[in-house]
């Protein structure tokens, strides 16, 4: 049990520590590209990525989870899964290539046909690329993770950076995003110990996908419901409205990702692990909540209450009317660690088919009140306020199906938030209010931080929080090793 710990722990410890270095690269990279970019160029990448998003996650959603999944997972389970995988990102492709002129066509816009072709190549490393990742993920080697992520966020990023200051326009994103892809996906190559082999089983094929195709369609439906926000918006307001919209999104998306996506990397093999002991499944899910929760709620309260500066500062003035998205779209994000955990739970359990029913559910009801919202109120802040109330709706379906499925009662969910949040909420009245003073924004946002992170700390520290004492743990025994 001991050593159970010791991976969870370690894991963890480097899982989150290749989010970090992802997040606080790609913040450095968001925030000089806003700078140099205009709107509309994000506009058109937040166009084209709306189905380069939907690919990929056809791409990766199924087949690696279900070499996670499985418990005997071996070699000739990676590289059948492996072979459905390319072949899928191919044909991908194939469509992707066909139907950019379509789509161009669609949104009356040239630049869109050749820079979907072009960053549509991702989709050719991602099908190697999740199952590279859903091997490491299985045996916990989260370290390589780390490695891969460093040397593929800075070099695109620099790649990117020196593009758009060159007057590269979109086509600095594009060799961003591709960079990455392609330098982490080499990268994991050299320091995986599994290689790609041409090895095939029809008969361990079947049994995988019986699991996979739930997942991967529960996947598909999920970044649909987000997608066909970014779709509608872009034909019926425009480029410039969808790229406000986007980077409101953007930022507590990328908190929540980064931090959200460290957890269930960890947690998803371990669930899977412990799928037979209930008991044991229910005190994995109430650390992850607990943990993700305390780490997440103090950074997404303090961007509402710091949001104003926060733009006028970082990204400057011109992207202002992202404020109000922001703000709203990080209350979103806020219930996200509940609702990743309840799902990678029942998930680990065999239940694809509960996720699905939830997440059909989920996107009948997002796509009603985004209709709502464009025709009857004509307003992309109600299009954002929709997404709050899908969210909402969601977060219910979990928190009952995995009550159901695992034993972890209501009570138990909100003692497991509710500390962190109300702590969290406490702060961010407080930074708000030093937001009222009467200083230059750049010193009033330094203020605003320090106040607020000092405050959360402090409070964590008298009161003896679990989360920070486990945390703080943690470093501590990683450093002095």
């Amino acid at each position: 049990m001991e050593s159970n710990k010791q991976k969870v722990a370690g894991g963890l410890f480097w899982s989150y520590g290749e989010r970090i270095m992802a997040q606080l690269v790609s913040l450095i990279v968001s925030i000089v590209l806003a700078r140099l970019l205009d709107p509309e160029n994000y506009g058109v990448i937040s166009i084209v990525m709306i189905f380069i998003t939907l690919c990929d996650a056809i791409v990766s959603g199924g087949f690696g989870n279900a070499i996670v999944q499985k418990k005997d997972a071996d070699e000739l389970d990676v590289n059948t899964m492996l072979c459905c995988s390319v072949a899928a990102s191919f044909l991908l492709y194939i469509v992707i290539f066909l139907a950019a002129p379509a789509i161009a066509d669609f949104y009356d816009m040239d630049i869109i046909r050749p820079i979907l072709r072009v960053l549509g190549l991702r989709l050719l490393i991602s099908g190697v690329n999740s199952i590279q990742r859903a091997w490491i993920q299985k045996r916990m080697l989260f370290r390589r993770f780390f490695i891969s992520t460093s040397f593929g966020t800075v070099i695109s990023a620099v790649v990117g950076i020196f593009m758009a200051y060159r007057g590269m326009g979109a086509w600095s994103l594009v060799a961003q995003y591709l960079t990455n892809s392609f330098i982490d996906t080499m990268v994991l190559l050299v320091t995986n110990d599994w290689k790609p082999r041409l090895q095939f089983s029809w008969r361990r094929a079947k049994s995988m996908l019986s699991y996979g195709w739930k997942v991967l369609l529960t996947t598909v439906v999920y970044t649909i419901e987000g997608d066909l926000r970014s779709l509608i918006i872009g034909k019926q307001f425009g480029s410039a409205d969808l790229a406000y919209y986007d980077q409101g999104k953007k930022f507590p998306n990328l908190l929540v990702t980064n931090i959200n996506t460290s957890i269930s990397n960890v947690i998803f093999p371990v669930l899977s692990k412990s799928q037979d002991d209930l008991t044991r499944m229910r005190t994995i899910c109430r650390r992850s909540i607990r943990t993700s929760t305390y780490l997440l709620a103090p950074l997404l309260i303090g961007l509402i209450a710091v949001a104003n500066e926060f733009v006028q500062v970082i990204l400057s003035e011109k992207w202002l009317p992202c404020v109000p998205y922001l703000q709203i779209l990080t209350l979103v994000f806020l219930v996200r660690p509940l609702t990743t955990t309840c799902q990678q739970a029942i998930m680990s359990i065999g239940r694809s088919d509960i996720t699905l029913k939830i997440m059909i559910t989920v996107n009948v009801t997002d796509v009603v009140l985004l209709l709502v919202a464009v025709f009857a109120m004509k307003s992309v802040l109600m299009i954002a306020v929709g997404a709050l109330l899908t969210e909402i709706v969601s977060l219910g379906l979990f928190m009952k199906y995995v009550k159901k499925c695992i034993g972890y009662t209501y009570k138990e969910q909100v003692l497991d938030i509710g500390p962190s949040l109300l702590v969290a909420v406490s702060m961010g009245i407080i930074v708000y209010c030093v937001g009222l003073l009467k200083l230059k924004a750049g010193f009033l946002l330094i203020a605003q931080i320090v106040i607020g992170a000092i405050y959360y700390i402090l409070v964590s520290y008298i009161l003896h929080f679990e989360p920070f004492e486990y945390i703080l743990k943690m470093v501590v025994e990683k450093f002095r090793k």
